[in-house]
């Protein structure tokens, strides 16, 4: 028989039999549900979408743990991530989400234009498979520039390409154009204007002069007195030239009795007392035949009349002459006006009687014309410098007080064969319209204005009989400083007053007494 005690151990011995083999059971259920769901799973991870699978990607980032262990791999995890990923990324770019402003937008397309207009700018004038097209007589401004710039004047390197290459397209753009030169600028409040001056090719006018009283009188045939050239103006940039119209006589005489800074509009009213017949291009016109005028310069000797061209004071180039030498030119004795001189109507020369048909005046008109030419005769051309407001010269000077004339660069002489040549750069600046300046080096001379087309009193001598400022110039200018003043004279030392000492003497009693005495 067996015990009931070890029946009872065989017993709990064959329970715990059963519940380890169930576990096993489980287990076994368990792993083989494990290994089915890691093998999908590590398909899962193993797609390759086309820039790798996630599962190579967390073995690089094991891989780069590894090699370079670092301590705080954990901080470092994502940061590795994003550089792996970048740097195996071969897809298409992410789109952009991100929409230019109305600003933006408008600057690119600003930026756009301005690049189509430097292209028509700097392309040449003529189709390179066709024949070249001629241009006018075309002055290169890089050149001039370099002189210009010698005297401490000029636009920059390339402003003045621009300015060149816009001479250029108007040359190609104007037919008959026979010169052609950059002006100058003037500038204004709220813009300026790049003035171009030309020359077309006409023949002679064989047309009777106007008649007195009529609107063709103020006006002077083209070619001659103030309408001897045209003039184009712009913005700058890739602006487009604007022709001027043509100087009136009624208006110039008007300019003279008004002060005004241009704006910059063309078309802006000109606002002034006493009032001005036109709008602001009229006054900038007159303005531009005043400057002209008075200061477009050339070497004395260089020029003469051409009698022979039927054009009234029309220039030409004396045959065989030589350009005065660098020691003349130094000097105002060696230059000379090259314009038309302005009379006080705002024309060149007075009308001449025996110009019109028989009959066609009448006696009053004639004698009119006469006295008229007597009372203020005609400058000739190509007259000197020395002559200019001869009445504010002081009796110790010499020379004229509207120009001053200073040497730039280098003034060695340099022999090459039979000749000498010398790099100075010989500059004179008007007083009277500041801003205006001719240089000369070489054999070469150019005229260029930049300023406010104002005339100025402050640099020139005041009038002898009245004391003020030369007529018709600019107070708000005061280009010049004032005189400086003496010192003021010393002090005479006085001594240090004493109110004590005065109070003790007037309560002795001696003034009190022979006032009761009184």
């Amino acid at each position: 028989a067996v015990p009931a005690d070890s029946i009872a151990r065989i017993s709990r011995s064959a329970g715990k039999h059963r519940q380890v083999e169930a576990l096993g059971r489980q287990l076994q259920v368990i792993m083989a549900t494990s290994d089915i769901a890691l093998e999908r799973v590590q398909a899962l991870l193993k797609v390759d979408a086309g820039n790798g699978s996630l599962y190579d990607h967390v073995v690089q980032i094991v891989h780069s743990l590894a090699a370079e262990k670092p301590a705080d791999a954990l901080v470092k995890l994502e940061t590795l991530s994003r550089n792996l990923k970048e740097s195996a990324f071969t897809g298409a770019a992410a789109p952009d989400v991100a929409e230019m402003s109305a600003t933006e937008v408008e600057a690119a397309e600003k930026s756009k234009q301005n690049a189509e207009m430097a292209l028509k700018l700097v392309r040449p004038p003529s189709d390179p498979t066709a024949a070249p097209k001629v241009l006018g007589l075309v002055q290169n401004y890089l050149e001039d520039a370099m002189m210009f710039e010698w005297a401490g004047v000029g636009f920059g390197r390339q402003e003045s390409f621009h300015v060149a290459m816009s001479l250029r397209k108007l040359a190609a753009e104007t037919p008959g154009l026979a010169s052609l030169r950059l002006w100058g600028k003037v500038m204004g409040t709220e813009g300026d204007y790049y003035v171009a001056e030309g020359t077309l090719e006409m023949p002679p006018s064989t047309e009777p002069p106007a008649m007195p009283g009529t609107p063709e009188f103020s006006v002077e045939p083209r070619g001659q007195g103030a309408n001897t050239w045209i003039y184009w103006v712009n913005s700058g940039g890739f602006a487009p030239w604007v022709r001027l119209p043509t100087a009136r006589a009624e208006q110039i005489a008007s300019s003279r009795n008004i002060k005004r800074v241009l704006s910059g509009n063309l078309d802006s009213a000109v606002a002034s007392t006493p009032w001005f017949p036109g709008s602001e291009r009229h006054l900038l016109r007159s303005q531009i035949a005043r400057i002209t005028a008075t200061c477009t310069l050339s070497a004395k000797g260089w020029y003469e009349v051409d009698e022979e061209s039927g054009i009234k004071n029309k220039l030409k180039i004396v045959e065989g002459a030589e350009f005065p030498g660098h020691e003349e030119l130094a000097t105002q004795g060696g230059w000379c006006h090259a314009a038309p001189f302005l009379l006080s109507t705002g024309k060149c020369s007075w009308p001449n009687a025996e110009d019109y048909p028989e009959g066609a005046l009448t006696e009053e008109q004639t004698a009119e014309m006469g006295a008229a030419a007597e009372a203020e005769p005609a400058h000739e051309m190509l007259e000197g410098l020395e002559a200019d407001l001869e009445d504010l010269k002081p009796d110790d000077a010499e020379g004229s007080p509207a120009w001053s004339i200073k040497v730039y660069g280098d003034e060695g002489l340099y022999t090459f064969g039979d000749a000498t040549k010398t790099h100075r750069v010989t500059a004179v600046r008007s007083n009277i319209w500041p801003g205006a300046i001719t240089v000369a080096q070489g054999s070469r001379s150019a005229n260029l204005y930049i300023g406010y087309a104002t005339k100025c009193g402050t640099l020139v001598p005041v009038q002898k009989d009245s004391g003020l400022p030369l007529r018709g110039t600019m107070p708000l200018m005061p280009l010049a400083p004032d005189d400086i003043m003496d010192e003021p004279q010393d002090l005479v030392e006085q001594e240090e007053p004493n109110p004590i000492q005065d109070e003790i003497e007037s309560d002795k009693g001696d003034n009190d007494e022979e006032e009761g005495a009184e």
